[in-house]
């Protein structure tokens, strides 16, 4: 089965450009212009992954995503004029798995989609009772609790997870969340978001088993070694 993609553009040019390529590349891609077409569609087609403008003519993309709780049943990536690191920010606290500017690398863009489609394909990850499904992109505490966390905070722990106990640089967690060159925006973009993970990964005085290494960068260090169904 072929890969759906929503792709909620109002520039006509911008729509056709992204859906002919993402043809061209095998998936079934469906143009739409605005928020009240992406209300219309998204039970209708149960889309894979959606590419949101947050320019809309009728909405705000990202106060879309949150009413719509994208995040939650499908891939979601921002494609946008708008680059500001707070924008970037908002999109990935509203559920984004990735945030693409404008002008847009289509080939850039089909590897932000790719990679998006792996993660929902990984399998459960398990450490020191902690419990992280990228499928359901849900983080369960040792007593069953869930952690809510938002989409940059999930991503960056999938990606320490995937590579664990080895550190992982932020020039790298840059791009687990975003395609921009790390040049662009501040590094500490990745330092917010790990002292927001390791605030929600604490267990009383047992601090999150997340550990600064000195010149590299972070890295995922449980005391129990970690196994994958």
């Amino acid at each position: 089965m072929s890969t759906s993609v929503l792709v909620v553009e109002d520039a006509p040019e911008i729509r056709l450009m992204l859906t002919s390529f993402l043809r061209e590349q095998g998936m079934a891609a469906h143009g739409l212009a605005t928020g009240a077409e992406l209300r219309t569609a998204l039970p209708k087609l149960r889309p894979d992954i959606v590419l949101l403008d947050i320019n809309l003519p009728d909405a705000d993309g990202i106060a879309l995503a949150r009413e719509l709780r994208l995040g939650e049943k499908c891939g979601l990536i921002f494609v946008t004029s708008r680059d500001s690191e707070d924008d970037m920010l908002s999109g990935l606290d509203a559920g984004g798995d990735d945030y693409v500017s404008k002008p847009i690398n289509l080939r850039t863009l089909l590897a932000r989609i790719r990679s998006v489609l792996r993660r929902t394909t990984e399998s459960i990850i398990t450490f020191d009772g902690w419990i992280l499904d990228p499928v359901r992109r849900e983080l369960f505490r040792p007593d069953g609790s869930m952690v809510q966390l938002t989409a940059g905070e999930f991503n960056i722990l999938v990606a320490l997870a995937s590579h664990m106990t080895q550190p992982l640089s932020r020039d790298f967690l840059l791009d687990v969340i975003s395609n921009r060159d790390p040049r662009e925006i501040s590094e500490h973009t990745v330092d917010n978001l790990i002292v927001r993970l390791r605030r929600k990964m604490q267990l009383g005085s047992v601090a999150a088993p997340i550990a600064t290494v000195r010149g590299v960068g972070y890295a995922l260090v449980p005391l129990q070694p970690a196994t994958r169904s």
